[in-house]
């Protein structure tokens, strides 16, 4: 669904979430028919709408008859109010998916926790969700739960398997968020803008803030550097 809207795939997943809430799950239906879901909320799909595991798009034909137009070419085409539909019904798809895998993990282990990872952990409406349902006592998604992550294991795994440490559980997140890189003072922000020539204003907070809800009112965009940076 990236790539049927026109956004690149495995890195605008995003941008289709962020456009879900625009639209209506008026395709909810018809994006069901694409695979056989189980009540466990495993599901199969059905590879002959799919194009991506034996030609060089990820949908075929029969993929766009379903919903009624061709994928969208972002170069000359525009986001319209189907695409925002269509986002709107993959998404209330995906949630009601994890919503029934949650549930029948929770029933066949008796689990009271979940830790989620990977790039759809990353889908923060389906995690309120899940939350919302109250079907564990605690959850845990971990920061950096898209490919960036596998960084992370590559140096767990190198302390714990190849350094030979002892394993200990913390029972305290000690990884309470993923703003865990370098930070700068505003003396030092200052210091590197003044030796490259940069043109730049320096406001107090409420002259910032103020200016920064006048711009975006005008719809510019906002690069906001504050804290530290992510691992």
């Amino acid at each position: 669904f990236t790539y049927y809207t026109g956004f690149k795939v495995n890195s605008g997943e995003y941008k289709l979430m962020g456009l879900a809430p625009y639209g209506n799950p008026i395709y909810e239906e018809k994006v069901k028919q694409l695979f056989d879901l189980k009540d466990d909320g495993t599901f199969r799909l059905d590879q002959q709408y799919f194009n991506y595991a034996t030609g060089l798009t990820m949908t075929n034909e029969k993929f766009n008859n379903l919903f009624g137009q061709k994928p969208r070419n972002p170069k000359n085409e525009k986001i319209t109010q189907f695409h925002m539909d269509i986002a709107a019904s993959i998404q209330k798809v995906t949630e009601e998916i994890m919503i029934s895998l949650a549930k029948s993990i929770r029933a066949e282990y008796g689990i009271n926790n979940l830790c989620l990872a990977g790039g759809v952990a990353l889908n923060c409406v389906a995690n309120g969700k899940i939350l919302k349902e109250k079907i564990f006592d605690n959850i845990w998604i971990q920061p950096a739960a898209g490919d960036a992550g596998g960084s992370l294991g590559a140096a767990l795994a190198l302390w714990y398997l190849d350094q030979e440490n002892e394993r200990k559980v913390n029972i305290n997140d000690s990884m309470k968020g993923s703003y865990l890189g370098s930070e700068f003072t505003q003396n030092e922000i200052e210091k590197e803008l003044k030796s490259i020539g940069a043109n730049f204003d320096t406001f107090d907070y409420e002259n910032l803030i103020n200016n920064t809800s006048k711009y975006l009112s005008e719809e510019k965009a906002i690069g906001w550097f504050q804290g530290r940076m992510e691992f």
